[in-house]
């Protein structure tokens, strides 16, 4: 069976949708490129979940993909995507999904 890609977090997908619709207004070419460079970054993470570098959230890695940095962690056995930033923005430091629910004693 083929390994699953990483799933995206709530959070993440709607920062990555909005930055395909802002690219594809000034260039279909560009939202083309990192929708393909996002979906391979997908997959390889899927195949190797340890991929990137410690990130600065305890539990979590950082991916520097092309200009973004994606956030990831592993959850329940999946790795999820949980932030996707542009490299000017900087890592993530606390995403909503990344803060410790005390209850569940996750993240």
């Amino acid at each position: 069976m083929a390994p699953r890609p990483a799933r995206m977090s709530p959070d993440a997908r709607a920062w990555y949708l909005a930055e395909i619709r802002y690219l594809a207004e000034r260039s279909p070419n560009a939202a083309a490129h990192v929708r393909a460079m996002i979906r391979t970054a997908r997959l390889n993470l899927g195949e190797n979940p340890g991929l990137g570098r410690v990130g600065l959230i305890p539990g979590t890695r950082r991916l520097v993909v092309g200009a973004y940095i994606l956030t990831t962690r592993l959850r329940g056995g999946t790795l999820e995507i949980i932030a996707i930033r542009n490299a000017r923005q900087g890592d993530a430091y606390a995403p909503a999904e990344a803060i410790i629910d005390k209850a569940k004693g996750d993240f």
